[in-house]
């Protein structure tokens, strides 16, 4: 019995000290890289602008008072640990037909689009990196 102690002491002993010793990847965020996104809205012709609010994980961005029928973002540089985008935009039309497109692009390709149509317009895209 004492024998037996003796063995399973050094490898219990051994089997906590390896898994306590778990360290860190390399890489937080593998497969994902930073990332660049910007995002424009579209209305048609006599829609006003009122709001968007734009941005990514908890670093949102609100503008108000956007003159005119189209809108376009900064280039915002997204970093590799960021989960998901958004960015929605408000505004006015004219008469039922009126439409708002909100667009998202990711390193400069369209990704995302979100469309809306009638006199209160709100449009949105979300993606998850």
């Amino acid at each position: 019995m004492k024998t037996l102690k003796m063995l399973l002491l050094p490898v219990l002993a051994f089997s906590i000290g390896f898994s306590a010793c778990g360290g860190k990847d390399d890489d937080p965020t593998p497969g994902r890289t930073a990332k660049k996104v910007q995002y424009k809205a579209i209305g048609s012709t006599g829609v006003k602008l009122h709001s968007a609010l734009y941005g990514y994980d908890q670093t949102i961005t609100t503008v108000s008072s956007i003159p005119g029928n189209t809108w376009t973002s900064p280039v915002l540089d997204v970093p590799a640990s960021a989960m998901g985008g958004t960015c929605v935009v408000g505004a006015i039309g004219v008469d039922a037909n009126s439409t708002l497109k909100v667009e998202m692009y990711i390193n400069g390709e369209l990704k995302k689009t979100g469309t809306s149509s009638g006199t209160t317009l709100s449009a949105g895209t979300s993606v998850v990196f």
